[in-house]
């Protein structure tokens, strides 16, 4: 026995036709757990029925007159739409919470669970809002406003973060109120953080030879105390090799703070990095305010996008690092600091020092130990073992069980450029897994942020490069759909050591690619 749920569509909009079909249901005992109906279409979930039961009531609702066809459903339009709007909803990076008139929960999406109310998975549907915050100003102050369409802003401090909340009426056409949207928005997520969760080198997911090498070498660096310049395109995950590298090192105990040098304008960037006297300049705090470096102080400091940097600032900068000093703005004492520098630039500061956009005498301080992340389609060997990681996250977050991969699904990652990194991969899995409706990913579940991929030998202009581009594919490809490499010889047409010696020549390796 189960529950029905069924469609009933009619030949014609006739009185009394919805009635004769609820006598037939009425006839053989069933109860009616929900029942909506239109002009020429009814929807009807019923309580549990026998088999033989329901054969029956098929057989009499399908001789009634007037009814076209009976359908059993798997959700009735209004589900599927409510469950496309929770996957979407849950897509969004920022919190989302949907408020009855009197500030009961009615919804809430994983951002706002996870990171506003910590609900650690318990429903909290129908709980007012104020235990978690007080809304009650935002209210009146959205109740008083004439303006139609009116959003009412406020900034809160929610945890460890701040967040800029968003209040705003929803209501019909008419203008009749059913429910407000909360809306928490990170506002300071690329300016200025402090993390005190300990991220290490094993949480950094690789299987390829250069992101192994890279990863050797912050190891290394990490058991030392000089300034470290990582580079690297947007998304690679400069960040998180800094902070491996601060967590692993002897100052892992003090601060971690962060500042991205192009997300703040120059005359706050300076304030933000060195502090401010009181009265300094208008609008700043009467007390005035520490800069990073001395917040940091015995920890580590991370500038990111530091190609990004004013010249003036370079110039205070280098006599920071150099004195170990630093002077805040409006003030003439020195406060003595004690950081670890480390840098990230997605510019090529060689190009920017000839240009005489970079100091050379600042890129010699920060530039004692460098890393090189690689961009993720020079390491396509690791898209598979990311997969693996990214989804088992993102399968967890939104409960879903995801069992694996198709094929062709595999190859459409594997065939992609990835201008945007690892970052833009872990969003495209993150949309796959909360729009799939299936245990695996195919290739309708992927969406991919631009059409046009650049060919990978677009770039090779000696004939004798490209035809060694597409030795080393045919290669690869071949190794792929054979077990053994003898058999790859075989179905290549070479002989066996030619192609060691050529896998050799290209540094390809078996167990690299076995996995793809």
């Amino acid at each position: 026995m189960r529950e029905r749920k069924i469609k009933l569509t009619a030949v014609e909009d006739r009185p009394h036709i919805t009635y004769e079909a609820l006598s037939v249901l009425h006839k053989y005992d069933v109860g009616l757990i929900w029942m909506e109906v239109y002009a020429f279409v009814a929807y009807i979930k019923l309580m549990p029925v026998e088999d033989e039961v329901w054969e029956k009531i098929k057989k009499e609702l399908k001789e009634l007159k007037g009814w076209a066809t009976l359908e059993e459903v798997e959700l009735f339009p209004f589900e599927e739409k409510d469950t496309e709007m929770k996957n979407v909803l849950d897509v969004i990076p920022h919190g989302v919470t949907l408020l009855g008139k009197n500030g009961d929960i009615k919804y809430f999406n994983n951002y706002a669970a996870d990171r506003i109310f910590s609900t650690g998975g318990k429903n909290i549907t129908g709980i007012s809002i104020n235990k978690y915050l007080d809304c009650s100003s935002m209210m009146a102050s959205l109740k008083r406003s004439k303006i139609k369409k009116s959003i009412i802003k406020e900034k809160m401090v929610l945890g460890n973060q701040m967040y800029e909340v968003n209040l705003q009426s929803v209501a019909n056409e008419e203008g009749v109120l059913s429910s407000y949207l909360l809306s928490f928005y990170d506002i300071d997520a690329n300016v200025y953080n402090r993390y005190d969760n300990p991220i290490t080198f094993s949480d950094i997911i690789a299987e390829s030879s250069k992101m192994l090498e890279a990863i050797s070498q912050g190891k290394l660096y990490s058991k030392s105390d000089s300034s470290v310049l990582i580079t690297g395109e947007s998304g690679t995950g400069k960040e998180l090799f800094a902070r491996a590298i601060h967590n692993e090192s002897k100052r892992k105990m003090k601060p971690f703070v962060a500042i991205n040098c192009a997300a703040i304008p120059d005359q706050l960037l300076e304030s933000e990095l060195f502090g401010y006297e009181g009265g300094a300049f208008t609008g700043g705090r009467k007390e005035g305010k520490a800069g990073i470096f001395e917040i940091a102080n015995g920890g580590t400091v991370f500038l990111d996008e530091i190609g990004d940097m004013a010249p003036h600032l370079q110039a205070k900068l280098l006599r920071v690092l150099q004195e170990k000093r630093v002077r805040r703005v409006g003030g003439t004492d020195e406060i003595n600091v004690d950081v670890r520098l480390i840098s990230a630039t997605n510019q090529n500061m060689d190009e920017m020092v000839k240009n005489r956009e970079f100091r050379i005498e600042l890129l010699f301080r920060i530039n004692i130990f460098s890393i090189h992340i690689p961009a993720l389609r020079e390491r396509k060997e690791d898209i598979p073992v990311l997969y693996e990681y990214f989804v088992g996250i993102h399968a967890k977050r939104y409960s879903k069980e995801i069992d694996g991969i198709d094929r062709e699904a595999m190859k459409k990652l594997i065939g992609y450029n990835w201008p945007g990194n690892v970052r833009e991969f872990q969003n495209v899995l993150e949309r796959a897994v909360a729009l799939s409706t299936a245990k695996y990913i195919v290739p309708k579940d992927i969406f991919l942020n631009y059409d046009i991929v650049p060919h990978e030998n677009s770039d090779i202009n000696s004939l004798k490069d490209y035809l060694e581009s597409l030795e080393k594919k045919k290669i690869i490809e071949g190794l792929r759909q054979s077990r053994s490499i003898r058999e790859a010889a075989k179905n290549l047409n070479v002989t066996h050591t030619l192609l060691i010696n050529r896998m050799k020549k290209y540094g390809i390796d078996i167990k690299q690619i076995a996995n793809y």
